[in-house]
């Protein structure tokens, strides 16, 4: 109960004071993202998985197929991110957050219904896929958090208070949604994620503020989009070297999550024999973990770095790979409660990469950036959903260990542990250059080797 009263009095207390203008209070975007995130998860971890198995069983394939036809549709769907995170970055800078997040909710709401009245591979996969295109994918809702915050430790709090909500999400969602599978069928959490979903766009249009001011949007009117947008991006990029190594730390992170991720379900149901329910807890107890990595351990270990951000970032990259590795070991079902236990600052990975990357944005390209990131994590997610589900069908075939997709996740973590050291070292050679020019005036601007 004193948990509970904890988390709440986090959620709720404000995360700055009032400088130039007042800072909007970030509860009610922590609330929406709650019931959003919860309907997510009740349709899509585990049911949608299953529902696809179930479907290509019913076609008469068998489960390696269905793992490759699982690793399309994702494929497919990250597609469809990917080509829409840039353009509702953009729209969200120009007529702001909460317009989107109203489209994005009121898409999610109709896929819901139409995937609990779908009865073929066919139908079920192309209306996911569709409704990618107005997935937010939490671009939006962390460039509300950017709105709201200065850079630094203070926002990756507030990022990190973010991530608690998503975790209680998924501990709530996943469980409902296998508990729902297992009594009522199929269609039932698709159906009840519907009816959350529209409680969640009816609570994003009374509660929500606009986060973004009207001088931002402004701004964002003023100029060019399209290819002066992507040319000021890249422009950022060339003169920031540790951004365009975080960046890369990033799209290897998502690469890494996609190639496990997209087939999970069904591992651990060829690994280990495990039904709807069993999953579902599961990613309960995962979106437990998440809860404990952002209440208790972020802090502890921002504490025992002493705000090295970097440093906790390294240190959540390679826990990552240590619980892929210890995940693909397991010998029963138990020791993957286990290694998830002793792994809980992966989940700190999030936060800290983000707030890392935004404190180099200027404030009127936070809504750009975070949706070129979005489209960035989703052409990995698309490669992670081809490779690993195509990793997982030549293992059911046994033409390599059932952990393959794990492994190789492994690995991407670790190039991204190295991404991070290096940006690291990059931002500190920056800092000594720009020390000694205040030292010495006359020295001239050249640029350091690699900064």
């Amino acid at each position: 109960m004193n948990s509970q009263h904890g988390t709440s009095q986090q959620l709720t207390a404000p995360l700055l004071p009032s400088k130039k203008r007042e800072h909007l209070p970030l509860a009610p975007l922590y609330g929406v993202s709650l019931i959003r995130t919860t309907a997510f998860a009740v349709a899509m971890m585990p049911a949608f998985n299953l529902r696809v198995a179930a479907l290509a069983e019913l076609a008469g394939h068998d489960a390696a197929a269905a793992a490759s036809v699982m690793g399309l549709i994702t494929a497919l769907r990250s597609v469809a991110e990917f080509v829409a995170a840039p353009l509702l970055a953009v729209w969200s800078d120009r007529a702001g957050r909460r317009r989107v997040l109203l489209a994005s909710g009121l898409a999610f709401a109709m896929e819901c219904m139409l995937l609990a009245i779908s009865r073929s591979l066919l139908v079920l996969g192309a209306v996911h896929a569709a409704c990618g295109i107005l997935a937010s994918g939490g671009a939006v809702e962390t460039s509300c958090i950017a709105d709201a915050t200065p850079a630094g430790p203070l926002r990756a709090v507030a990022v990190g208070r973010f991530f608690t909500v998503i975790g209680l999400a998924l501990v709530i969602g996943p469980a409902l949604g296998g508990a729902l599978l297992a009594q009522y069928g199929s269609s039932a959490p698709f159906a009840f994620a519907g009816v959350l979903a529209a409680i969640g766009l009816i609570a994003t249009a009374v509660l929500l503020p606009e986060y973004l001011p009207a001088s931002s949007r402004a701004q964002a009117k003023r100029r060019d989009s399209g290819s002066q947008a992507s040319s000021s991006l890249l422009t950022l990029l060339k003169h920031t070297p540790p951004l365009r190594w975080l960046v890369a730390a990033s799209a290897l992170s998502g690469l890494g999550q996609a190639l496990f991720g997209t087939t999970n379900v069904l591992w651990l149901k060829a690994a280990f024999g495990w039904d709807g329910q069993d999953v579902g807890r599961f990613f309960a107890c995962v979106g437990g973990g998440v809860i404990l990595s952002q209440v208790f351990v972020l802090p502890w270990l921002l504490t025992a770095a002493k705000g090295r951000e970097s440093l906790v970032l390294q240190v959540a990259l390679l826990s990552n790979a240590f619980k892929f590795v210890g995940y693909s070991l397991a010998p029963s079902g138990g020791w993957v409660y286990v290694v998830l236990c002793v792994s809980i600052p992966t989940f700190c990975a999030g936060p800290v990469l983000s707030s890392l990357c935004t404190r180099h944005v200027p404030a009127t390209q936070q809504g750009l950036w975070s949706g070129s990131m979005s489209a960035l994590n989703t052409a990995a997610n698309v490669l992670g959903a081809l490779v690993g589900s195509r990793l997982f069908a030549l293992a059911l075939r046994e033409f390599l260990p059932l952990g393959s997709p794990l492994i190789a996740g492994a690995a991407c973590y670790v190039l991204a542990t190295i991404c991070v050291a290096h940006a690291s070292h990059l931002g500190k050679d920056a800092k000594k250059y720009e020390d000694s020019k205040i030292i010495d005036p006359e020295m001239p601007d050249d640029n350091i080797s690699g900064a």
